[in-house]
């Protein structure tokens, strides 16, 4: 049941989480965020004090980058205070009754999910994003716009799948992964890999 909303990070993705979950009919009641600015109620280590001054139903990350591990932190934090982390799923997404979307992740309109899908908790499913039949989505990674997996595709914990890249079937990409934008990738990315272009490579620093 929707109420009143928290949201962590108050930059480009956090403004644009505030819309998806007004969409769900959820009142945001305003940001934190490390530096003040318009909405910011308080510092991101403040979410427990705030839960009780702003009276908060729940609260979810605003912050759309996964390096250094950033958007779990903050997970951690809000799940530490006791506070309730809603999944926040646009009315005009389509999600099959079989799939499974964790605690506090997000999933923007026009998104398709499959059958058997698994979205992991904190993890962020952009717009006209396509995860076909059995995929799985670990806890914090980040789907940019337009991005296309094909069936049993693994994308593992806090990678990065920038926009429009494609992954064939039954690739798996590892933990703290980063696929650049438009990359084909057509085989496994080892963790902590960044891999670019069409067929994806490792990029390596000049």
């Amino acid at each position: 049941m929707a109420g009143r909303l928290l949201i962590l990070g108050a930059g480009g993705h956090g403004r644009a989480v505030a819309d998806l979950a007004a969409e769900c009919g959820w009142t945001v009641v305003g940001f934190t965020d490390r530096s003040p600015g318009p909405g910011v109620l308080g510092h991101d280590g403040d979410v427990e004090t705030l839960a009780r001054s702003a009276r908060i139903d729940g609260a979810v990350v605003g912050v759309g980058n996964t390096a250094l591990g950033r958007r779990a932190e903050l997970f951690a934090g809000i799940r530490k205070a006791g506070i309730s982390l809603p999944a926040l799923i646009h009315p005009r997404a389509i999600v099959s009754r079989s799939s499974t979307i964790g605690e506090g992740a997000v999933v923007f309109p026009g998104a398709v999910l499959g059958a058997h899908v698994t979205v992991g908790d904190n993890a962020v499913v952009y717009s006209g994003v396509v995860l076909e039949h059995d995929c799985r989505i670990g806890a914090h990674a980040y789907l940019a716009p337009g991005v296309i997996l094909s069936g049993a595709v693994t994308v593992e914990a806090g990678a990065f799948v920038g926009a429009g890249a494609v992954i064939l079937p039954g690739i798996t990409v590892g933990d703290g992964a980063t696929l650049a934008a438009g990359a084909v990738v057509t085989r496994d990315v080892a963790a902590g890999t960044t891999v670019m272009g069409v067929p994806a490579r490792v990029w390596v620093d000049p």
